[in-house]
């Protein structure tokens, strides 16, 4: 089978993205989705440093510091690494000791202020943007883990490393992709093996 090579690179995030969203059901603006998807394009062909290279509590400081355009810019950078890593390096965060949580909160901040600045920034178009992955973050971040999902070649590991997730969690989508891979997660609560 031949391999298919995308030279739209939005076109195929968006495919994801889109798909990802209905499986988590989760309804949003076109403007937020086309952020995502040129968030999720950007981010595939540019890797100018690691996402986790310095704290983002240090990141954020920073950003709140710069001078006019630089502040929005910087705050928008964060809030986009944040929900980066929360969705496609949540296995990498928990190996290095550090709290979802966290990013999260960095990420959600990072958002708000700059949805606060932007009208300032003249760049007013992006508040609602902002707003809305600010409130909804940890909602992105896991539609961003779908993407990753649909997206990632699966090995065994993949499936063990899914696996344990979902032991730890007891999720519901974790469990149907689970399926999806012919893995039938069964609670240990589960009355019908005893």
């Amino acid at each position: 089978m031949p391999i298919e090579t995308h030279a739209d690179v939005r076109g195929y995030f968006r495919e994801r993205l889109v798909a990802a969203m209905e499986r988590q059901r989760v309804v949003t603006t076109e403007s937020t989705e086309c952020y995502l998807v040129n968030l999720l394009a950007k981010l595939a062909i540019a890797h100018d440093e690691e996402p986790l290279g310095r704290p983002f509590a240090e990141l954020l400081a920073e950003a709140l510091e710069a001078p006019g355009h630089e502040k929005l810019s910087r705050l928008r950078e964060l809030g986009d690494s944040a929900l980066y890593v929360c969705g496609f390096f949540a296995d990498h965060l928990e190996h290095r000791g550090i709290a979802r949580s966290y990013v999260v909160a960095m990420g959600g901040r990072a958002y708000l202020t700059a949805r606060s600045i932007a009208p300032l920034a003249r760049a007013g178009e992006l508040s609602p943007i902002f707003e809305e992955l600010a409130v909804r973050f940890e909602l992105y971040a896991q539609v961003l883990d779908d993407v990753r999902e649909s997206t990632a070649m699966r090995t065994p590991q993949d499936i063990i490393k899914l696996y344990e997730r979902w032991r730890r969690t007891g999720s519901a989508l974790l469990a149907e992709r689970l399926e999806q891979e012919g893995v039938y997660p069964v609670s240990p609560k589960d009355p019908t093996l005893h």
